[in-house]
């Protein structure tokens, strides 16, 4: 499901930065065609989208990710606060 929603952002011109500790991006790359980064990027988003549960994702903090209108979406509900939406 994740990568039919990146193929859709996409389709709508997004720039799109995948950040998984955890995958393999040369798995990624082959199996997948996504450039997955291992370190967080120290850039600023429109949208951050938490599509897994890693619990590294928990000690981040979002306020650095953010330009001023940004949205966060946890769709496996990790987070307690500092969200926008959540399933």
């Amino acid at each position: 499901m994740f990568i039919k929603n990146l193929r859709t952002l996409q389709q709508y011109n997004a720039h799109v930065t995948v950040h998984d500790p955890w995958a393999n991006p040369e798995v990624a790359r082959r199996e997948y065609g996504v450039e997955i980064v291992k370190e967080l990027p120290h850039d600023t988003f429109d949208a951050v989208i938490l599509a897994v549960a890693h619990d590294s994702f928990k000690e981040i903090d979002f306020d650095t990710l953010k330009n001023g209108h940004t949205v966060i979406y946890d769709v496996k509900g990790i987070l307690q606060s500092n969200i926008d939406g959540k399933l």
